[in-house]
């Protein structure tokens, strides 16, 4: 705070010199005097106080090689302690949320408590690294509330997702990666002929088993063509949302089809689903529509039940940030505190007082703005679900985890852009980006004191939260889906052990036989093992900073969505160049350093490629196959029977009734 102020470039350059900086210690408390992200401070006089963040990016490892063991099918198993899995068993039976319309106002507060936690799952669409508060170094208030509960939850600096929407909501639903259904690379659009396979069993399915309501809101994405594919009749009593990839914030048009609205209630009863399109809501913001309709079902659920006869899992899927082709994403005035709009004055005289920028970067930083806001709108969000379930008097019952869907999108030219700086590229890639996002939880009556605070470096990935939760839900993960992927990470998470987790597979060709070489399929690998990510035929992408500089980027720079996979080819389009990668990104975080060409890497390199050809080979259904049949049988022809559809349904997407792929 004192002398002259340094210029937020230097604050960048000091936080990418301290992303090389090993960290030795297992885990550390966040104390009162430890910068989290650059505070209000930061951002007006540019000080630096990036140590924080590059915490979060670097997380403990021993220094020394990996310990390579092959055998041809297990590969690369890195010396690192496996964790314990505490199981226990539930007999409750299900119950069915109250369908009531009316809103009990509870005037005491609820003394029982179940066993079983409360589940809130609050899931923000496209947040990138820098776009969170802890951990950005631009806008860092445009979320307090969320950096103040995750200074009393536990931060995880190793969370994973998909690189976007679909495949991300398929891994967290089903527990199982994109691969193993068909969906490594195909983002759900309004007449798609595809879903989710029935025979993958969901999340609030295994939750109602438990004794759970479970209520659903937000974004969906992950099928509608048939009924079969929607909420109600994947494990939701009740689901209020949209389907497409993205829509209007207040319009509700889907963005992949001017003319068609997205927006549908879906709900069950005694096994009876029900959906009718959401008209009732047109007009309304809909994170607005979310923060009310979840209080409303929140104060309904725990008057009628209590907490005792049923827990509750909620899945909060917001709409925001999502910018792309996304109209009226301003938020109105009431989701805004007075805090919030001193704060975007102030973003605002910054682009004023820090000089004269080229138009580029004017535009982007006016769009980011727009951003800062949106993350406002979704942070009093949280805020309202947090009060709203302190006040039915849950709150030392209840777990919240929040994650962000993948990585963000930072083309301002399509949109608000979100931004992943310093990790490198953006969402529909591999690269840390693209894949690793911001992640927290926070349950004051289930994370113990010592814990409160400190950060959680051990790897997970959005396939980790069925298992978790069901497990906290009082099953046995043992009994779920032989192929589920996810591991249980609560007690990792508390630090009671080490994480159990050691591998990622996020992308696999579809082609079982698919050996390296083989030009048999146009997608490549992306794989995790210990420090080391291998990406194989992915595109080469750049860092999006958000300052001007060496390393700010105009949109007809971003390759990642340019030069996307999708089921018949990767792409061509100019300035598409795909190559072969291998980071250690726990010492280089930012991905700066390929080590594919590094002959001392040339073991490593091999063992992870089998492992990849003996995964490929490994898989137990033909989905690889499949989904791509019916993708193609959405596009290839002209078809009325999805326009029909949603024309006798007021032009809003709906289902229409195709094919299910079970």
């Amino acid at each position: 705070k004192k002398g002259q102020p340094k210029k937020m470039s230097d604050s960048l350059t000091d936080m990418e010199s301290t992303l090389q900086e090993p960290s030795n210690s297992k885990r550390w408390i966040i104390g009162g005097g430890s910068a989290l992200a650059l505070s209000l401070v930061a951002i007006l006089g540019y000080s630096n106080q990036t140590s924080g963040i590059n915490s979060h990016l670097n997380s403990p490892h021993s220094g020394g090689p990996p310990v390579v063991v092959s055998d041809g099918n297990d590969i690369v198993r890195l010396d690192e302690a496996q964790g314990n899995v505490v199981k226990s068993h539930s007999t409750r039976p299900p119950i069915v949320e109250s369908s009531g319309n009316d809103v009990v106002k509870i005037t005491k507060t609820l003394s029982s408590v179940s066993s079983s936690p409360n589940i809130f799952l609050f899931t923000i669409d496209d947040m990138g690294w820098n776009d969170m508060g802890y951990n950005s170094g631009d806008i860092s208030e445009a979320t307090p509330y969320m950096k103040s509960l995750a200074k009393k939850g536990i931060t995880l600096t190793h969370y994973y997702s998909q690189p976007s929407c679909t495949p991300s909501r398929v891994t967290m639903m089903t527990g199982k990666f994109a691969y193993r259904n068909g969906f490594q690379n195909h983002e759900l659009l309004h007449n798609d002929y595809t879903g989710v396979p029935l025979s993958n069993k969901m999340m609030p399915e295994h939750m109602k088993e438990l004794g759970y309501a479970t209520l659903g809101f937000g974004k969906w994405n992950i099928g509608h063509c048939n009924s079969r594919y929607l909420p109600s009749a994947r494990g939701f009593d009740h689901f209020l949302g949209y389907l497409c990839p993205g829509h209007g914030y207040t319009d509700h048009n889907c963005g992949t089809a001017s003319g068609y609205r997205d927006m549908i209630e879906d709900w069950s009863v005694d096994g009876v689903h029900k959906w009718s399109n959401g008209a009732d809501y047109l007009g309304t913001y809909d994170t607005l529509i979310y923060k009310e309709e979840t209080q409303k079902a929140l104060r309904r659920h725990f008057s009628e039940y209590g907490g005792e006869s049923a827990p509750m899992f909620m899945w909060l899927a917001h709409h925001g940030i999502h910018g792309e082709y996304d109209s009226d994403p301003i938020p109105p005035s009431e989701l805004l505190s007075k805090e919030n709009k001193k704060y975007l004055k102030v973003l605002r005289k910054r682009l004023d007082q820090s000089g004269k920028h080229s138009d580029d970067y004017t535009k982007f930083f006016k769009m980011r703005m727009i951003t800062a806001s949106v993350l406002m709108s979704l942070d009093n969000s949280l805020k309202n679900l947090v009060e709203t379930i302190e006040d039915v008097g849950q709150l030392s019952n209840s777990i919240i985890f929040v994650n962000s869907d993948n990585g963000a999108d930072p083309d301002y030219t399509q949109g608000h852009p979100g931004n992943n700086f310093p990790l490198r590229s953006e969402k529909f890639s591999y690269y840390e980006g693209g894949v690793r996002v911001p992640a927290f939880v926070y349950g004051p009556g289930h994370i113990p004191i010592k814990s409160e605070g400190s950060t959680y470096h051990g790897m997970m990935h959005h396939v980790d939260l069925l298992t978790t939760f069901y497990s906290l839900g009082g099953g046995d993960y043992g009994d779920l889906d032989s192929d589920v992927d996810g591991m249980d990470q609560w007690a990792a998470i508390k630090g009671d052990t080490s994480s159990p987790r050691t591998e990622l597979v996020l992308n696999l060709p579809r082609s079982k036989t698919w050996k390296m070489g083989e030009q048999l399929t146009s997608e490549g690998i992306a794989l995790r093992i210990g420090n080391y990510k291998l990406l194989h035929n992915h595109v080469n992408d750049s860092w999006f900073s958000s300052e001007p500089g060496k390393n700010f980027h105009t949109g007809d720079e971003m390759m990642a969505a340019k030069c996307q996979y999708d089921f018949y080819t990767i792409s061509t389009t100019s300035g598409c160049v795909f190559d072969s990668y291998l980071f250690n990104v726990l010492d280089d975080p930012s991905e700066k350093t390929n080590l594919w060409y590094d002959s001392d890497y040339t073991d490593l390199k091999a063992s992870m490629i089998a492992h990849a050809e003996h995964l490929a080979a490994a898989q137990l259904n033909d989905y690889g196959k499949i989904i791509p049949e019916y993708y193609e049988r959405g596009h290839g022809e002209d078809d009325s029977t999805y326009t029909d559809a949603f024309q006798a349904h007021g032009d809003y997407v709906v289902p229409f009734d195709c094919d299910v792929i079970h």
